[in-house]
Parts: C-alpha cells; sequence; structure tokens
C-alpha cells in the first residue's frame, strides 16, 4: 500500500520538523544545555593541563575536577527536570551504557593485562569513548553534540598520533577548549 502526499503536504511536514528543532534548541540553550558543556570543557581543559605542568602527579588531582563537575552537572540535571517535563528515553540511556560498559572491556580483552602503560593512550581511550556518546547524542537529538563529538575526536587522534610530545597541552587547548567554546555558541549564537 504506498501514499503519495502532495507537495504542500511534503513542505508543511518539513517545516514543522524544522520548527520542532528551533524549540528543541531554544528550550536547550534555556535549561542550561549550554552550562554541560562549560562545565566539562573546563574539566577537560583543567585535567590535561594539571598533567603538563605536573607530570604523573597531575593525575592525583583529577578527581577534584571530576567530582565537581559531576556534581554541578547532576544538580544542573535535578534543576532541568522541574522545568522540562520531557520523558527520560531508556533507549538512549542504554545505548550510552552499552557503549561505555563494551568501551571499558575493550582494551583488556585486546590488550590481555588491560590499559597501556601510556597514559596518554588511556586518556584518549576514555575521552574518545566520551566524544562516542556526543556522536551518539548528536544524532539521537541535535546536530551540534555529532560536529563537537567528530571535530573533538579528530582533534584527539591527531595530537595523540603527530604531537605526542605536547599532547597534554595541545589536548588542553584544541579537545577541551572546543567543547567549552561551543557552550557560548549554543547560549548566544544558536536561534
Amino acid at each position: 500500500m504506498q501514499s503519495n502526499i502532495s507537495p504542500a503536504e511534503a513542505d508543511r511536514a518539513l517545516r514543522e520538523v524544522a520548527d520542532s528543532r528551533a524549540a528543541m534548541r531554544r528550550a536547550i540553550r534555556a535549561h542550561r544545555g549550554h552550562a554541560y558543556l562549560w562545565i566539562w570543557g573546563a574539566a577537560w581543559i583543567a585535567m590535561p593541563l594539571l598533567v603538563h605542568f605536573f607530570g604523573r602527579r597531575g593525575f592525583a588531582f583529577f578527581p577534584f575536577v571530576i567530582f565537581p563537575a559531576a556534581f554541578l552537572s547532576l544538580a544542573i540535571g535535578v534543576l532541568q527536570s522541574r522545568q522540562i517535563r520531557a520523558p527520560l528515553d531508556k533507549r538512549f540511556l542504554g545505548a550510552i551504557a552499552t557503549i561505555l560498559g563494551f568501551g571499558i572491556l575493550w582494551p583488556f580483552v585486546l590488550g590481555g593485562a588491560g590499559y597501556s602503560p601510556d597514559e596518554s593512550r588511556n586518556f584518549a581511550f576514555i575521552c574518545l569513548l566520551i566524544m562516542q556518546v556526543y556522536v551518539l547524542a548528536g544524532i539521537w537529538f541535535d546536530n551540534y553534540l555529532l560536529f563537537i563529538g567528530l571535530l573533538v575526536s579528530a582533534l584527539i587522534l591527531i595530537g595523540l598520533f603527530c604531537f605526542a610530545d605536547i599532547f597534554w597541552l595541545w589536548f588542553a587547548v584544541l579537545c577541551g577548549g572546543p567543547v567549552f567554546l561551543s557552550g557560548f555558541v549554543v547560549r548566544y549564537a544558536w536561534r
């Protein structure tokens, strides 16, 4: 059974999709979507700078960056849940759990003994997993996360394989920086 729609119906449907996307962007901008990008962009700037300036001792400070960022993200999420009455997409959460779960297992299966002794590779691997979540969220919800995920993933790989000598500084500026700056785009340039 085939149904043909008229050009006017197709045009109306496309306008509805565009209106829906615009409404979603307004909701994200109004309800702190940019704040997540600022928080985690700042964390992604701070953590590699700690390693760049303090060497291996910098890793000891990671919890002092990660836990406050996670707490702030959770606080924003609780605030949002009071303002946005949208059901949680359990399929999306399941997809994220699958990506992260398998991602944690891969190094153990492939490497036998676990993670690489090279901290920059371990850090890059974990950050690439997180960027995979951004890409998935971009496919699922809005393209801006897709583009951020793809761009930052490429920059992580370029830094890891082409600029290993300055990887930590590279990561802070060219990987954490775009995540942080994208918060300004979402907050002030989106329409």
